[in-house]
């Protein structure tokens, strides 16, 4: 994931074998936003935080299914 100057998000993530692609998001401060079209044809949102430990988290919902949801977390830190 990489942000530009205008802060826009970029980037891919893959969950199992499925791949998908940023398609819009946002950071601000500790918070960000994303919106992920995943190649299968379903479209998740992202919100979360940044932790201590720099890792991302939050919840996710399916926009096509919104009582779809899960958490998420990083491996990565930021």
């Amino acid at each position: 994931m990489t942000q530009d100057g205008a802060g826009r998000l970029f980037g891919s993530a893959v969950s199992g074998s499925t791949v998908g692609t940023i398609e819009t998001g946002s950071v601000s401060g500790f918070t960000i936003f994303f919106i992920i079209g995943w190649f299968n044809g379903t479209r998740g949102r992202y919100d979360g935080t940044l932790g201590g430990d720099r890792r991302l988290s939050g919840i996710t919902f399916d926009l096509n299914h919104p009582s779809s949801q899960a958490t998420w977390s990083t491996t990565r830190t930021f």
